[in-house]
C-alpha cells in the first residue's frame, strides 16, 4: 500500500516538474527555415537577444565575439586580432546578399547598409565579385550568375546542409566535377565564392607559406585579412585581423592559417576572403573593426535569424 503510494507521488512529482520546466522553456514554433531567395532577409534583431555587447542568443542563432593583441612577425607593430563564433539552428540562415540586390548592376554600398538592410546578426564582405566580371565563378543562394574560371583562385562551396566544400585552384572542369559530386549525395550547391585561398582543410594547413600562388591576393604581405571558417555541423566563425590602412601592417596569410589553428585546432575549413580596404566585419549593424577606407562592396556573407517571435 505505501509502496503503490510512494510510487503514484513520484510519479506526479515528475509530471509537475516536466510542466515546469515546459512552461518555463522559451517557446520555439516562431523558428522557420528562411526561403532560399535572395531577397529573403532574416528576422528583426531581438534587443532582449544581447546577452552582452559581444554575445547574441535567441531560439535560432548564437553569437558569440572574441579579441586579443598580436604582434605578428611580417607586421610592423601589433595589430587587434577579432573573432566570432556562431551557431545557428538552419543552413538556411548562413546567406549572401548583394549591392542594389542586383548582379549586373555595378554600383557598390556600404557594407553596414547592406547589414542592416537584410537583418544581419553578423555579416562579413563577400569576394567583391563586380570588380571582375570576366572572372570567377558567382552562385549566390542558389542562382548560377557567372562561370568563368580559370584556375588561378580557389575556390569555396557552401551547400544546402552549411557543409562547405574546397576546389583548389578551380577552373569550370574542377567546379563541374565538384559540384556533379556533391548532387550524388543528394546535395545541392547554394553559394559558391572564388577568391581564397583555402587556409584551413580538416584542422590541417592547406599550403605552405612558400607554396602560395603569387596570384593568391599577396601571401606573403602583411595586411588586414578576413577569413569564414567551418567549426563543425551548423558551426562557424570569422576572423578578422585588423590594420592601419598601410601594407606592413596586419597578418600575411601563412600567419593568418597558424593563427586560426591556435584558437580553433579542430577547423573544418578556413576560407580568406576580400582583405585589405575591402575587410568588414559588422555585428548588428555595427562596425566592429578598424579601418581607414572603409571601401563600398559589392556583396556580404551574413548570419540572419529564424525566430520571428515579438519581442
Amino acid at each position: 500500500m505505501h509502496f503503490h503510494f510512494r510510487v503514484k507521488s513520484l510519479l506526479v512529482a515528475v509530471i509537475l516538474s516536466v510542466l515546469v520546466l515546459s512552461a518555463l522553456r522559451p517557446a520555439s514554433a516562431d523558428v522557420t527555415p528562411l526561403d532560399l531567395d535572395i531577397m529573403t532577409h532574416g528576422a528583426p534583431i531581438q534587443k532582449k537577444g544581447w546577452i552582452s555587447g559581444g554575445e547574441y542568443q535567441d531560439e535560432s542563432i548564437h553569437i558569440t565575439s572574441y579579441h586579443k593583441s598580436r604582434k605578428p612577425k611580417s607586421s610592423r607593430e601589433k595589430t587587434i586580432c577579432r573573432w566570432i563564433t556562431i551557431q545557428i539552428s538552419d543552413p538556411s540562415q548562413l546567406r549572401t546578399a548583394m549591392s542594389m540586390d542586383s548582379y549586373d548592376d555595378p554600383g557598390t554600398v556600404s557594407a553596414k547598409t547592406l547589414a542592416k538592410y537584410v537583418n544581419a546578426v553578423v555579416a562579413l564582405n563577400g569576394d567583391y565579385f563586380k570588380y571582375n566580371y570576366d572572372k570567377g565563378y558567382v552562385l549566390r543562394q542558389g542562382v548560377l550568375y557567372r562561370d568563368a574560371l580559370d584556375g588561378t583562385w580557389d575556390s569555396l562551396i557552401i551547400d544546402d546542409q552549411g557543409d562547405f566544400h574546397d576546389v583548389l585552384e578551380a577552373t569550370s572542369e574542377s567546379m563541374a566535377a565538384a559540384i556533379s559530386d556533391l548532387e550524388a549525395q543528394g546535395r545541392k550547391p547554394v553559394n559558391v565564392f572564388t577568391f581564397g585561398p583555402v587556409l584551413i582543410k580538416d584542422g590541417k594547413i592547406v599550403r605552405d607559406e612558400t607554396d602560395y600562388p603569387s596570384e593568391m591576393h599577396y601571401p606573403t604581405l602583411a595586411t588586414q585579412r578576413i577569413a569564414l571558417l567551418q567549426l563543425g555541423t551548423l558551426e562557424y566563425a570569422v576572423v578578422e585581423i585588423d590594420s592601419d590602412g598601410g601594407n606592413g601592417t596586419g597578418m600575411n596569410l601563412g600567419e593568418l592559417a597558424r593563427f586560426i589553428l591556435e584558437i580553433y585546432p579542430d577547423c573544418k575549413m578556413a576560407y580568406n576572403l576580400d582583405g585589405g580596404g575591402s575587410t568588414h566585419l559588422i555585428v548588428n549593424g555595427k562596425q566592429i573593426h578598424y579601418t581607414v577606407s572603409g571601401r563600398a562592396v559589392s556583396d556580404i556573407i551574413y548570419f540572419a535569424s529564424a525566430d520571428f517571435s515579438e519581442e
